[in-house]
């Protein structure tokens, strides 16, 4: 039976990864398909489509020597292969204006068609699972929203994103009036006026700030513009949104384009997230002293995930590692002896960390990807709530 599905796009987002890790299949077999659009690398579309091509014959190859699939499900996955084959087959879609990567998710039997744009190439592979393989979207995915603030005397702007690129949402230039040319009280008074008309600005633009964190979370924020400015912006802040202040730097707020704002904004970016990594890897050196709470290894992480104890997991950039899991209640263990809840023998998973942090997420664990310091940890390791 055909299955049509709308194809929902998306770009890679902390909100599309969350929701893609929630996303079951039900026990169906899904189709993970993930493209590189490189310039250096893949510069025409003829390179890209034998890549697409090469990637969905290795899983045409896996599918016909499957023999655990079941009839139904080899009916289904091979719907799934001449679906993507056609989407490909398009050169509009291997040809995006910004993307420089492509993963594609197809599920007909469940009611899936995923493309995520990618913000950095990737490295192309397909994988037939019975969820979908998202590790390589978590490898490109910020740990945090950023929210950048542009504020000058009369003028204010929004930028969301993360250390790939940010995006404006919002502009404010408000009637604020030019400084008076004459001497003398009435340009005492004038110039009063003006700075309390500054103030307000400054009042209203903050109280926005904190309205859209209601509305729409973000973890990380920065504040560009004139430098003696930063002191009062940052006691207008709501102390909600001051405690994820990061940092401050001077830009032209009216002038400025969106590259130009991601440039300056982009080493505070990174300089924060290092720091971030440094902390959490020294509180995993605290937390292993007899008492503490910290694991680190496979086998131990696995089992604290599935007693629902870590706070955050950490793992080296491209870390992957085999495993097996429970068919029965999902329990995950880094050996095949039977489960110690239910006696079920655990089937075996090429890569255990998907599922490792998928469990994470849903038990709202943070997962932290060390890139920058990626050299001071061997594998997987965790931070414990208790």
């Amino acid at each position: 039976m055909a299955h049509t599905q709308e194809i929902h796009r998306t770009k890679l987002t902390s909100e599309s990864l969350r929701r893609l890790l929630a996303t079951e299949t039900n026990g169906q077999l899904a189709l993970s398909l993930y493209l590189s659009f490189a310039p250096s690398q893949l510069p025409n579309l003829r390179e890209r489509h034998m890549q697409a091509s090469s990637l969905l014959a290795e899983a045409e190859h896996r599918h016909e020597q499957d023999t655990s699939a079941s009839h139904e499900q080899r009916m289904a996955l091979r719907e799934d292969i001449e679906r993507v084959r056609r989407f490909v087959a398009d050169e509009h879609e291997l040809a995006p204006a910004s993307a420089r990567g492509l993963a594609i998710f197809s599920c007909a039997a469940a009611g899936i068609f995923e493309l995520v744009s990618l913000p950095d190439p990737v490295e192309p592979q397909v994988s037939i699972d019975t969820q979908l393989h998202i590790e390589p979207l978590l490898e490109q995915s910020p740990a945090t929203r950023w929210c950048v603030l542009l504020l000058s005397h009369r003028a204010s702007r929004v930028f969301v994103g993360d250390r790939d690129g940010l995006l404006e949402t919002t502009s404010v230039l408000d009637d604020v009036h030019g400084r008076h040319a004459q001497g003398g009280w009435s340009q005492s008074r004038y110039q009063r006026g003006i700075e309390q008309e500054v103030d307000e600005h400054i009042r209203k633009t903050c109280a926005l700030l904190f309205e859209r964190l209601q509305r729409r979370p973000f973890g990380r924020l920065l504040i560009g513009g004139p430098e003696e400015l930063h002191h009062q912006v940052e006691g207008e802040l709501h102390p909600d949104v001051r405690k994820r202040l990061a940092g401050f730097f001077e830009i032209d707020v009216e002038r400025a384009s969106p590259d130009e704002v991601h440039r300056r904004a982009a080493p505070l970016i990174e300089a924060d997230e290092r720091a971030h990594e440094l902390q959490a890897l020294e509180r995993l050196q605290e937390g292993l002293a007899p008492g503490g709470h910290a694991a680190v290894g496979l086998e131990e992480v696995l089992e604290l995930l599935n007693e629902r104890r870590v706070e955050a997991l950490l793992m080296p950039h491209g870390f992957t590692a085999a495993g097996f899991v429970c068919p029965s209640c999902g329990r995950l263990s880094a050996t095949d002896e039977p489960c110690p809840l239910d006696r079920a023998t655990p089937e075996p998973k090429q890569d255990i960390v998907e599922s490792a942090i998928t469990l994470a997420y849903h038990q709202d664990a943070e997962v932290l990807v060390v890139r920058y310091e990626r050299d001071q940890l061997a594998g997987l390791a965790a931070l414990l709530r208790f």
